[in-house]
């Protein structure tokens, strides 16, 4: 073929590879992802069947009364409350005063200011809330609280190529790089991270309960699990500092702006070159302030576009031009079917079918923007390593001038630049670049 590229070559024996060991018993999961799926559920089994030496008739199946439908529980939506953050030596006495609870306070690192988050008075909306913060404290930047949520979607379909798909070959793992995510719990004692390099920090959650730890496992595990589990990161000697941000409201997981805000101080404190954020949301005024002085900072920023189909409105934080937002696409290169479409995309990456960490222990497949998320992030944390010294457009035009043109030509809404290349094979200079694709 006239444009046979080593990748495809490698990815198309890849694929031989995993038809040709669905007899030879076990493989490994990276490889052969499906198979395990398959095999640990559905209506597979030990079992022999009709055709048993014996030769007796099937059983006929006993009729069973239905059963009551079982009404679902919906739990009450939390109460309204604000984020705000206060100019530096401001006092939030007159808040108080004034009947709003102080349900979370946190000094901002580098003298930025305070943050709070707010229960609003009794009768009180939140717009007549908005309306009289800013008369109470001159200054003070105020938001709805908003709720978060993790771009996770099980998976049922396709196997896991995703590291060679991108070229992503013997693990550059010399280098080890100090990367940052927020996400949910994180499973410590999973094989696939025992003895990593990982710090995880527990955001204050005031009196709500933690969130699971499904998803932030998968997310840790896909940058740094061990080379010789089966689940292998992608930079398994980096250090990854972890907060855990994640809350349970409502029946789902959800983090706020509040304890989001103060997650990326957190990690600009620790100095970290890349943060993965694999989660969305709305618009926040004080959230976006955060994610600002993170990326005036050097930190490259990494999110999740979202899994609201190709009509859903622009996610956050991967919207905001600090961020690099990142769409999945599957082993076919394939748009994800749920991913978010729009001009803010600026990567894709493998996100369908990855075999990944489960929370208790082993693995399995998951879809979502989410999971293609981490690719990017440590692809540019590589990058910053490589170029300690240039300013973060000029590292981004370098993954850039590297990623695999997809669907139209130059950027386009579904797939941003392209698929993300591994930094080992990319030697573009590139200039600068906007990152939202403008």
């Amino acid at each position: 073929m006239a444009n046979d590229t080593p990748a495809d070559r490698g990815r198309r024996a890849l694929l031989r590879r995993i038809a040709l060991a669905g007899a030879a018993g076990y493989v490994a999961p990276t490889l052969a992802a499906v198979g395990l799926a398959r095999a640990s559920g559905g209506s597979g089994g030990s079992g022999g069947g009709a055709g048993g030496a014996g030769g007796s008739a099937p059983s006929r199946p006993r009729a069973q009364a239905p059963r009551p439908a079982t009404p679902r529980r919906t739990d009450p939506a939390p109460p309204p409350e604000l984020v705000v953050l206060l100019p530096f030596g401001a006092d939030d006495a007159a808040l108080v005063a004034a009947g709003y609870g102080v349900l979370g306070r946190n000094d901002l690192g580098g003298g930025a200011g305070r943050l709070l988050r707010l229960a609003l008075p009794p009768g009180r909306g939140a717009d007549a809330a908005l309306a009289e913060v800013g008369g109470l404290i001159p200054g003070a930047l105020a938001d709805r609280n908003h709720l978060y949520a993790p771009n996770a979607m099980t998976c049922d379909a396709d196997g896991c190529i995703a590291h060679d798909l991108i070229g992503w070959s013997g693990w550059p793992s010399a280098h080890a790089p100090r990367i940052g995510m927020i996400d949910t719990g994180i499973n410590t004692d999973h094989a696939a991270l025992a003895g990593q390099r990982l710090t995880v920090v527990q955001a204050d959650l005031g009196n709500r309960a933690a969130a699971g730890r499904q998803h932030g496992t998968a997310i840790a595990t896909l940058l740094l699990g061990r080379i010789d589990s089966p689940t292998p990161g992608l930079l398994p000697h980096a250090e990854l500092i972890a907060v855990e941000a994640f809350h349970q409201s409502g029946g789902v997981e959800t983090a706020d702006a509040f304890t989001l805000s103060r997650a990326i101080d957190l990690l600009v404190g620790a100095r970290v070159l890349a943060v993965n954020m694999s989660f969305a949301g709305p618009d926040n005024a004080v959230l976006r302030v955060l994610v600002e002085r993170a990326a005036a900072a050097g930190i490259g920023l990494v999110a999740a576009a979202g899994n609201g189909g190709p009509g859903a409105p622009p996610a956050y934080p991967a919207a905001w031009p600090e961020v690099v937002a990142v769409t999945a696409v599957d082993a076919g290169l394939r748009p994800y079917r749920q991913a978010n479409r729009g001009p803010y995309v600026s990567l894709a990456a493998p996100g369908v079918g990855l075999w990944t960490a489960a929370s208790v222990s082993g693995g399995r497949l998951r879809s979502g923007t989410s999971y293609a998320a981490p690719f990017v992030t440590a692809a540019l944390a590589l990058e910053r390593l490589r170029s300690p010294g240039s300013p973060m457009p000029q590292v981004m035009a370098r993954l850039i001038a590297c990623a695999r043109d997809l669907g139209e030509a130059g950027h386009d809404e579904v797939f941003g630049h392209g698929l993300v290349s591994a930094p080992q094979h990319c030697t573009a200079e590139g200039g600068e670049f906007n990152l939202s694709g403008e």
